[in-house]
């Protein structure tokens, strides 16, 4: 195992792996994984004695309990999309793109879907100390940006794909994501994809010092992470390409958790109120 290859936005892939797991050990959890439970534990190993402000963040346990309450809720809600998705189509092809350390699909594995997780290859040989590859489940390595990598899936046009973007889009530069997204409807008409997006006037202020100043402080990484890109609106997508059809979206206020009950008035101020969002399409 080693971190030491991984870029600075790749160091983000362990946000939401230790959020689920310090969340599983909380007395009313929102999701449980103890897989990862177990392998927070043994990245604690290394993590404790890190020269990089991150890992010994995270190895003690220090990560905002808001945070943690927010992340845990996005990947419940990614949880129910794939697993709503593979009820649909119980034989369909999901692709986890800029997977890191998730265990999604474990989680919602149905015993006949097939799986591809994509990332870049420090984090996919990262990962694969802790997932093997099997003849449903396989892993690719490159960058989303390198657009080769739909040649590596299924030519099958019987089966129906679902493209999982979780904590992703926001690090790709603009035209980047545009690209990637009419080339996915292009190439495979008629699946659907589910991403999380930024609000474009999120990305505006966190691309100056201040906010990614905001997110070292906060989590430890380093300020040559920010957002790149973002979204007026759930619909804009559908300008894209033709046949680009929003068919819901989901921020973490749309949650009925007790949790976020003091900042549920934050809601209803523009920016802060949905920072972040989740939203579901169909390409073509």
């Amino acid at each position: 195992m080693s971190t030491t290859d991984l870029e600075a936005v790749s160091e983000t892939l362990f946000l939401p792996l230790y959020a689920l797991a310090l969340e599983s050990e909380t007395k009313s959890p929102i999701l449980i994984d103890r897989e990862v439970v177990r392998l927070t534990q043994e990245l604690n190993r290394t993590f404790a004695g890190s020269d990089t402000r991150l890992y010994r963040k995270l190895a003690r346990g220090r990560f905002p309990k808001t945070a943690i309450t927010t992340v845990t809720l996005r990947i419940r809600h990614f949880d129910q999309v794939v697993a709503a998705f593979l009820d649909r189509e119980p034989d369909g092809i999901v692709v986890s793109l800029g997977c890191g350390l998730s265990n999604r699909r474990s989680r919602v594995d149905n015993g006949t879907m097939r799986w591809f997780d994509l990332d870049l290859p420090a984090v996919i040989q990262l990962r694969k100390s802790y997932f093997e590859d099997n003849r449903r489940y396989h892993s690719i390595a490159t960058s989303v940006l390198e657009f080769d990598w739909m040649d590596q899936l299924p030519d099958d046009p019987g089966h129906r794909f679902l493209f999982v973007a979780e904590g992703l889009f926001p690090y790709l530069p603009e035209d980047g994501l545009r690209d990637l997204v009419t080339r996915l409807r292009r190439r495979f008409p008629g699946a659907e994809m589910v991403a999380e997006f930024a609000c474009r006037k999120v990305v505006r202020l966190m691309s100056g010092r201040l906010g990614r100043g905001k997110l070292r402080r906060r989590f430890g990484l380093s300020e040559d992470v920010w957002f790149h890109s973002g979204l007026s609106e759930a619909r804009e997508p559908e300008d894209w390409a033709d046949g680009i059809r929003l068919l819901d979206e989901w921020c973490y206020f749309d949650e009925s958790e007790p949790r976020l009950d003091w900042m549920r008035p934050l809601s209803r101020v523009e920016v802060v109120g949905r920072p972040l969002f989740v939203a579901r399409y169909r390409l073509g």
